[in-house]
């Protein structure tokens, strides 16, 4: 059977008569039955700074749809469109879901869970299908924070020991998740928390000023699953010195504010990150050092079977930030990235640490004909110019560039933690992209006749070492890639 987000009743003191914004874009029939199709903001177009003092401006951002399905069985949905388009994309391709269209009525199957984006002509006005499993609980009196259906006001959740939270399918609630120094948590369910409530006040977003929809410092035994974030006020889901850490089907999304990364996971050990959505306006999943921690290397994570969408910056990252001894046993395995930002596979290695033992393999990359170039913003006065140009993302890219040196303003202090006595700054080695698989849109340009695939391997401080870098086999739309790197 399947069932369906709703939330249309106040179940706390601190609302009444709530609702969420409905659709004008959409109908969405599930098995024959009209659910509600809800909105959420997204980044306009790739146009990000650094925390200028104030949050984004709404004109740089706009409103898309998404529904919340909780399903275990096939279901078949239609999508009535209520707009003028040409072109239906169901995505990701790789799934290859056949799609019919009958004048706007929009017909296909869904045999498996998973998260889906209908784009009709662009990833303007889209729409996110989120098709999940039950989770389900079994005694509301078992967990420490229950959000039943309704709309809720709990502002920061500070988990403490052995804590857990559950959110049901109809339970949205405004606030965000913080733990530091906790073991055994557990955040699950099938309803959404939405930050859009909490107010940015600091340049960082490795302090405690501003949480995001999640923040964990110095915590082990973590679940979560299931739950949708969306609306952060900065870096979204973000763990710091964490260890055994489980992530499992959760949704970033309806995210336009500066700097909002998907996932940070920053000096961590024992990371598993799969089967999840994330659509980021800044980095996607990143894996960041910073000196706070620079004794707690970046050791077993792997990042698995996810749905990527990167607006602007790096989609699957290591680094900038790599303040510690060593990375390594890292994977990125089995994604599709619908939108890769400037950057789809990306090592920037601009610190202490030695990158090793990394593989990015069986990632599957979209290239987009209204895929626009990313611009840094300057000042407030400045406005996108680009909406009519198209950029091709990088495919692969290796650089070490010097973050010290080039973000002095950043003042992230001095490097006595760590004795770094023997080791090559910023070298990488042991390093393969295997079968990575780009979906080239017609249109697209073209260089030399072929398509413009980006790979650079370039090694910006000179002191570094890079060794055993491997790329293997490279398709666009299912041919085989001859490819060329650049290197210097």
């Amino acid at each position: 059977m399947f069932s369906y987000s709703t939330f249309k009743h106040n179940y706390t003191k601190s609302a009444y008569n709530y609702k969420e914004t409905i659709s004008n874009d959409y109908r969405v029939f599930v098995n024959g039955r009209e659910i509600p199709v809800y909105t959420c903001r997204i980044s306009k177009y790739p146009f990000n700074t650094m925390w200028p003092g104030h949050q984004r401006y709404l004109d740089q951002s706009e409103i898309v749809s998404f529904v919340n399905i909780v399903s275990d069985e096939e279901i078949n949905i239609e999508v009535e469109v209520n707009y003028g388009y040409e072109r239906v994309m169901l995505k990701p391709y790789s799934k290859n879901i056949q799609v019919s269209d009958d004048n706007g009525r929009i017909k296909f199957s869904l045999k498996d869970n998973g998260q889906f984006v209908l784009e009709c002509d662009s990833y303007h006005r889209c729409l996110y299908i989120f098709n999940s499993k039950p989770i389900l609980c079994d005694n509301k009196e078992d967990v420490t924070y229950y959000f039943g259906p309704g709309v809720h006001f709990t502002g920061k959740l500070c988990l403490k020991d052995n804590e857990s939270v559950y959110v049901d399918k109809d339970a949205l609630v405004y606030g965000c998740i913080y733990a530091e120094n906790a073991e055994n948590i557990r955040v699950f369910g099938n309803g959404v928390f939405d930050d859009g409530m909490e107010e940015r006040v600091s340049v960082y977003c490795y302090e405690e000023y501003t949480n995001g929809n999640i923040k964990f410092y110095d915590c082990r035994n973590i679940k979560v699953e299931g739950v949708l974030f969306k609306n952060s006020a900065i870096w979204c889901v973000n763990l710091f010195g964490c260890y055994n850490v489980d992530i499992d089907d959760i949704k970033v999304f309806g995210q336009w504010r500066y700097n909002t990364d998907g996932i940070d996971i920053v000096n961590c050990q024992n990371i598993f990150v799969k089967n999840s959505f994330i659509h980021s306006f800044d980095d996607t999943i990143t894996i960041k050092g910073i000196d706070r921690y620079i004794n707690i290397d970046n050791k077993n994570i792997h990042i698995d079977n996810c749905v990527l969408w990167c607006d602007w910056g790096k989609t699957c990252e290591i680094g900038i930030e790599t303040a510690c001894r060593e990375y390594t046993d890292i994977s990125f395995t089995n994604c599709d990235i619908l939108r890769a930002g400037n950057t789809a596979c990306d090592i920037q290695n601009g610190d202490c640490a030695q990158v090793h033992n990394i593989s990015f393999e069986n990632i599957n990359v979209e290239y987009n004909v209204f895929d626009t170039p990313a611009v840094y913003q300057e000042n407030d006065e400045q406005i996108y110019e680009k909406e009519n140009e198209i950029e091709i993302p990088a495919l692969i890219s290796v650089r070490n560039h010097d973050l010290r040196a080039i973000e002095a303003a950043w003042d992230l202090g001095k490097m006595a933690e760590i004795d770094l006595s023997g080791i090559k700054v910023s070298s990488v080695f042991d390093v393969v992209f295997k079968n990575l698989n780009v979906y080239y849109d017609e249109g697209l340009p073209l260089a030399g006749g072929e398509p413009d695939i980006k790979i650079i391997i370039v090694k910006d401080r000179k002191d570094a070492e890079y060794e055993n870098i491997t790329v293997e086999n490279i398709t666009v739309n299912g041919r085989k890639f001859d490819f060329k790197i650049k290197n210097s």
